[in-house]
């Protein structure tokens, strides 16, 4: 009996403080970094956006093109000179040219420089919301943690309980040989046993669930490795705090930097562009020999000023301005959504710590209740019914300590997420 209740108080007074993140968990989270498709997939979106980053800046770098062309043309005009034989004929009709041409802009007043801004504040934000997609996974990661630990601690529980409930079944048995029992009582006993197990069952297939799903997130078989003792602290957060340590407020600044670059690439679109313009090779159609390819080149400069484009422009620059009016109200919506958050996670963890002392008291008060009640059903000074009872309230104590214990882990661990904190690193 003091081995099975020495069994009892060391499940209850599991978690009861808090310990450091466990490496096992830390390693999980960077299994599923490695593991996840959707992190992949980001990271692969973020070299795209690099390249489109190096395709903006390669506006400013020169152009050249290779060249070479043939045409025929038919009638060409012709000149017969009085009084001789002679036929002048200014164009050839064969034509051919082949050579190298250039362009290289020299000045466009900003314009590529807001192009090349924009597309690495946006593979700079591509880089957040991988990150973003990160923290979501490690949080899921540890949610499951803790979701197998608690239930492994209420499987330890009704093992416990069932080994106690074993031991009043042979107590019962030897009252009953005795005349001192009932058969009812030694019925009941088994009927509550079997409940138990029953319950263990239950709480077997969630476990098996919860490993299902920690394996589908880090790709590997992890069910011996789950620290049950483990217990978040509850960290301290202001409510008015700015929160832009948290990802997804820093995913939606970033989204505003985006949006408002974009407002400046569609007002420079207004601004002229200067090109340099060369060119160098052969061709024929020069006189006095027209059919004789000869050498020639040419540069200057060209100047591109938007004149009327039917209003394209204004409706692109209006558009990028109600973009920039949407990200600010998203912003200002996440921080209002974790505000809120914060409150009821804060309110939360208050109530499950006045819970966890009021759940410490009674497991304590059940645990002594129940050693009276077994010690004095052997002597036979109270019923069968009294000592179901006792039994029935420690149960009920213990696992309403996990459960409090539990809520109280899951709501630090969100006020963790809404804080920003890496736990994993």
């Amino acid at each position: 009996m003091k081995k099975i209740l020495f069994m009892i108080c060391t499940v209850s007074a599991l978690g009861a403080s808090a310990q450091q993140v466990p490496e096992n968990l830390k390693s999980m989270v960077q299994h599923t970094f490695d593991h996840f498709a959707k992190i992949k997939a980001m990271e692969t979106q973020q070299r795209i956006a690099a390249d489109q980053t190096q395709l903006a800046k390669a506006s400013r770098l020169p152009e050249i093109s290779g060249v070479a062309s043939y045409n025929h043309v038919y009638p060409v005009p012709k000149v017969q000179l009085p009084g001789s034989d002679f036929t002048f004929q200014p164009v050839p009709s064969e034509n051919v040219n082949a050579g190298v041409e250039a362009r290289q802009l020299l000045l466009d007043f900003g314009k590529s420089g807001s192009q090349i801004k924009q597309s690495e504040a946006q593979a700079s934000l591509l880089t957040l919301q991988t990150a973003e997609l990160r923290e979501q996974l490690a949080y899921q990661v540890a949610n499951v943690y803790l979701g197998i630990a608690f239930l492994n601690n209420n499987i330890a529980v009704q093992n416990a309980n069932i080994h106690l409930l074993e031991e009043t079944e042979h107590m019962v048995e030897n009252k009953l040989k005795h005349g001192d029992a009932i058969d009812l009582d030694l019925l009941n006993t088994r009927v509550k046993l079997e409940t138990y197990r029953n319950r263990k069952v239950d709480y077997e297939n969630s476990l098996q669930k919860q490993l299902a799903n920690l394996e589908y997130l880090t790709g590997e078989p992890l069910q011996d490795s789950i620290s049950t003792s483990f217990e978040w602290p509850a960290p301290v957060v202001q409510v008015a705090d700015d929160y832009n340590s948290n990802a997804t407020v820093k995913s939606s600044l970033e989204q505003e930097k985006v949006a408002e670059l974009g407002l400046d690439a569609a007002k420079s679109q207004y601004k002229p562009s200067l090109f340099l313009d060369a060119g160098t090779g052969f061709k024929n159609a020069y006189l006095p020999d027209i059919n004789t390819p000869k050498f020639n080149y040419a540069a200057g400069v060209s100047l591109s000023v938007p004149i009327f484009h039917g209003k394209k422009l204004r409706t692109q620059e209006h558009m990028a301005a109600a973009e920039v009016e949407v990200a600010k109200w998203n912003t200002k919506s996440i921080k209002d959504n974790i505000r809120k958050e914060v409150l009821q996670q804060q309110s939360d963890i208050a109530a499950n710590k006045q819970r966890l002392q009021t759940a410490e008291v009674l497991l304590q008060q059940a645990q002594r209740a129940l050693e009276l009640a077994q010690s004095r059903y052997r002597n036979g000074v109270i019923t069968y019914l009294d000592l179901q009872n006792a039994q029935t309230s420690m149960l009920e104590a213990q696992l309403s300590k996990i459960q409090y214990q539990y809520q109280l882990s899951v709501s630090s661990l969100a006020l963790l997420q809404l804080n920003g904190n890496e736990f994993w690193k």
